[in-house]
């Protein structure tokens, strides 16, 4: 059986972000993460395309190295700019009057040559639901006796030419394009969030630094999605003003230790430096708290005001993921806003537990979905020079003993040598 091997690619605002990993006795083990900071990125547009070529060149082959096999193909995420959404109903006669994945496969196949707006490109097809004589369920028939299956289907759709442009950044570099996956439907997909809303609405914020993306899931189905052109920047920015201090450190200190709420803050000093005339400065809890305190409460406003009519809609929760979900204050906050339940989500996979990579797993779950309904298994890496490896290492070790492995593995560290990552 062929090794069901994938790897996804992110092209975040402020950096570029790549899982590879392997499916294997139906769990998929990560077998390396990259990121690396990139320049060249404003609000999804791309302003400086070689830089972004180079940062995605630089992790594409850093995994690769470490894979031992080149990476040929990838799944791409797409922001969610200019979403909509056709929910559709697709009815395909069965091929041998009972259900198989085949049929499904026939019915994405009729939903995608849907015609859809000029400026938009179809970027997920979504089986929602399948209606069998009659009987209707989220899960597909399979083996049922019928002449017809009836396939709900959501199109979701996303902004055509920042498509055309990522997609044209990879081929350029010589990476074909497994699949496109949006990216808020492959956080929805890796957190669950779609079973979640079977009595309640979720909001989902991805919170950035550029941006922010809002999502509405509800009755199983992603409904809408939103961006304010304002994230994590917005407060970043206001320190980096008063205290000149690198975007690295404004960074870690909003993050991890700032209070909201300024009574909680306290007078001693969090961060210590010397200014460019050499001066030695030191900046307390509370100083930072009250610098960014009315700037947090304008971002927090304007998500509160973006979310407010499905609040007063119903039964709702919110979720945060990305940069966001690293700040306790800010959830805290949000919470004390809107008056919901929330939570940061961040995923359980060995490996990949990082907020921000919570997309990239998404997309891989959602693909191999559609192997298991298509049976076209294309690993992302080149399997001849993977299966090579494999096999050289095998015969490497062949008619080793354990404890003959472990006195090789101690004279190589006395040797200085180094050990395969």
């Amino acid at each position: 059986m062929a090794k069901e091997i994938y790897g996804a690619l992110e092209i975040a605002d402020r950096e570029i972000r790549l899982i590879i990993g392997e499916y294997y006795n139906t769990r998929f083990n990560i077998i390396r993460v990259e990121r690396t900071y990139c320049e060249g990125i404003s609000e999804f547009v791309i302003t400086n395309k070689d830089k972004v070529k180079e940062a995605i060149d630089k992790v594409v082959k850093k995994a690769s190295k470490i894979v031992g096999a080149e990476i040929e193909r990838l799944l791409l995420l797409i922001p969610a700019v200019n979403f909509k959404r056709y929910p559709l109903k697709v009815a395909v006669r069965t091929q041998s009057g009972v259900v198989n994945k085949g049929d499904v496969a026939n019915a994405i196949a009729k939903a995608m040559n849907t015609s859809v707006d000029r400026n938009i490109l179809i970027i997920n097809a979504v089986c929602v639901k399948y209606t069998c004589n009659g009987i209707t369920s989220r899960r597909i028939p399979e083996r049922e006796v019928a002449d017809e299956l009836i396939v709900d289907i959501d199109l979701l759709c996303a902004d055509k030419s920042i498509t055309f442009e990522y997609v044209s950044m990879l081929e350029e570099l010589g990476i074909q394009i497994m699949d496109i996956s949006l990216d808020m439907y492959a956080v929805c997909k890796e957190a669950a969030l779609f079973e979640q809303t079977v009595n309640q609405n979720i909001i989902l914020l991805k919170v950035d630094y550029q941006t922010t993306s809002l999502a509405l899931i509800s009755k199983g189905k992603l409904v809408n999605c939103d961006i304010l052109y304002d994230g994590l920047n917005y407060i970043i920015n206001v320190v980096g003003n008063k205290y000149h201090l690198p975007f690295g450190v404004i960074d870690r200190l909003v993050k991890y230790n700032t209070h909201f709420d300024l009574n909680d803050s306290s007078n001693n000093s969090i961060f210590a430096w010397k200014n460019s005339e050499g001066e030695s400065r030191t900046i307390t809890e509370l100083e930072l708290s009250s610098t960014i305190k009315n700037a947090v409460e304008e971002y927090v406003n304007k998500i509160k005001d973006a979310c407010e009519p499905i609040l007063e809609s119903g039964d709702t929760a919110i979720v945060v993921v990305n940069e966001g979900a690293k700040m306790n204050s800010l959830i805290d906050l949000i919470h004390d806003k809107t008056n919901v339940y929330i939570k940061a989500y961040h995923p359980e996979t060995l490996g990949a537990r990082d907020s921000s990579l919570t997309a990239l797993l998404g997309s891989i779950y959602g693909f191999h979905d559609l192997v298991n309904i298509n049976g076209n298994i294309t690993a992302s890496i080149n399997l001849l020079q993977f299966n090579e490896l494999v096999d050289h290492k095998t015969t490497d070790t062949e008619g080793e003993t354990l404890t003959t492995r472990i006195k090789n593995l101690f004279d190589s560290r006395n040797r200085g040598g180094k050990l395969d990552e």
